[in-house]
């Protein structure tokens, strides 16, 4: 063996001793090395699997004012080619919904009305209320839109700022009243992004539109003649009514009778349900009272004097205005749904000349009528002193100098009534009324007797009859987009006009006649 081969030879076998002999102190001491090995690879790994959700949770954070960004700049629909954003399109959803709820705020929990369950309730057999008030915001839209090119064109302009002003007020007292910030009595108004800011640019095209829609239906003044034709052509809808009326209600069992059902009983509320026969023999006993008391209905029946068919119960209302009712005639009439009859007897039918007043009016939200008139006593105390002081002072002018006509009597508030319909009332004649109750005064110069109330109720029928043709006329051309389909009411009606050409296609003809 050459001495390279040996010492090679006792150089590996030198390795092999040193790999085969380790103490437990080495392998201790390797297992550390090997373990702070892991704990570096670990801590890297989780190093950088912390930094991927830091940068996660900031991002996150981040696109909170991006997504509200980007939802308050949706652009919702689209009508005549103008694209409309979120805070547009709730604000007038809002206000739309507001003015339904307001109107009709005395019925709403008659018909069962949830105004915090919009989106589960029927408007009618098509759409739910929230689609109903999304069409309805549409149109309202498309309005504005119109009426502003509208006034654009004729180069109308009205000084809304006073109005704006008193409606940022109204919001502020509203959201102080309601013990709520300013930003969120807004939102819980007007939408979800509103602010005063915000929809400041809205409330004040609402606004000017306003003024300039009554600019224009003031326009459209009808004649005389077309007043007497609308009349003649309707007259049950404006002549009155005097009739007598009394009501014999059947009375009902409060415990069984030897008509009741079998095992019939009274509830433990004391409360009992007739059976079918039993409710059919009171009615029979009613109706022969209600027949007894027909013939002495004229005598001491319940006077109705002066009422529209409109304010006539609905179950006696045909029979009443039929042309060939005259006086003495009388009628017995079936309440099944409230168990009842009504007597009734025919008096008269007439139009109702009685005239209506003539007045103009400032209002404030101060009481400062005693200033106002010694200001207009200053002036002159002319009529014309008068409307100067209406453009001066009246913080509500809705009217061209103050002056209403065709007011009725009981319309005015209070004292201002009482002083309005006294006969001794003449031309010229002022007053000041302070309503404690609303804090609003009203300053009154009497102009004097108007046109009976049925000349009115025709002339602002046809005017707004001819407003609603200039409406659609100028809003014809305004087509509504929904790619998005953002609109439920447009694939809902769509739907529901489909099903019904189909059924029309379908239905043999005659049948359903």
């Amino acid at each position: 063996m050459s001495e390279k081969t040996e010492s090679a030879v006792k150089t590996e076998s030198t390795e092999n001793t040193e790999k085969t002999v380790k103490t437990h102190y080495d392998m201790k001491m390797e297992k550390r090395r090997e373990a702070k090995k892991r704990e570096k690879r670990e801590q890297a790994v989780w190093k950088c699997a912390g930094i991927v959700i830091l940068i996660a949770i900031i991002a996150l954070i981040a696109s909170f004012p991006i997504r509200k960004y980007l939802a308050m700049n949706e652009t919702v629909c689209t009508i005549g080619g103008r694209n409309i954003g979120r805070v547009e399109f709730d604000y007038n959803y809002h206000m739309v919904k507001n003015a339904y709820i307001n109107n009709y705020s005395s019925v709403l929990s008659y018909y069962g009305m949830d105004i915090n369950d919009l989106e589960n309730q029927m408007y009618d057999e098509t759409l739910t209320f929230r689609q109903y008030f999304e069409k309805e915001a549409v149109d309202r839209i498309k309005q504005t839109m119109a009426l502003k090119a509208e006034l654009e064109k004729e180069g109308y302009t009205a000084d809304i700022t006073g109005q704006y002003e008193d409606y940022a007020q109204t919001m502020r007292d509203a959201a102080k009243e309601a013990e709520m910030s300013l930003n969120a009595y807004y939102k819980q108004s007007l939408g979800e992004f509103a602010t005063e800011k915000r929809i400041e640019k809205l409330v004040k095209e609402t606004l000017l539109v306003a003024e300039f829609s009554d600019y224009k239906q003031n326009g459209f003044e009808p004649t005389d003649e077309q007043i007497d034709a609308r009349y003649t052509e309707d007259a049950d809808d404006y002549d009155v009514f005097d009739y007598k009326m009394v009501r014999i209600d059947a009375e009902l069992p409060e415990a069984p009778t030897d008509l009741a059902d079998e095992g019939a009983a009274v509830a433990e509320d004391g409360t009992y349900t007739p059976s079918e026969k039993e409710i059919e023999a009171a009615m029979a006993e009613a109706e022969k009272l209600a027949n007894e008391a027909e013939s002495t209905i004229f005598e001491n029946g319940e006077d109705h004097e002066g009422e529209k068919a409109s304010a006539v119960n609905y179950l006696i209302r045909n029979w009443i205005v039929d042309p060939s009712r005259k006086e003495g005639d009388t009628t017995v009439v079936e309440a099944d749904v409230t168990n009842s009859y009504y007597v009734v007897g025919f008096v008269s039918r007439y139009k109702d000349e009685d005239p209506t007043l003539s007045l103009r009016i400032i209002s404030t939200y101060e009481d400062n009528g005693a200033q106002i008139l010694s200001e207009y006593a200053a002036a002159g105390s002319t009529e014309d002193a008068f409307i100067a002081l209406y453009d001066q002072y009246a913080q509500d002018q809705a009217t061209e100098g103050g002056l209403y006509e065709g007011i009725t009597a009981g319309a005015l508030p209070g004292d201002l009534g009482v002083w309005a319909n006294d006969s001794s009332r003449a031309a010229g004649d002022t007053t000041s009324y302070y309503d404690a109750n609303a804090s609003i005064t009203y300053v009154a110069y009497y102009v004097g007797e108007g046109k009976p109330s049925w000349y009115y109720t025709i002339k602002n029928i046809l005017m707004s009859e001819e407003m609603d043709n200039y409406l659609a006329g100028i809003t014809e051309s305004l087509t509504v987009d929904d790619p998005k389909g953002n609109l439920e009411y447009i694939s809902v009606e769509a739907a529901a006009q489909l099903l019904q050409d189909m059924q029309e296609l379908y239905t043999p003809e005659g049948e359903g006649e």
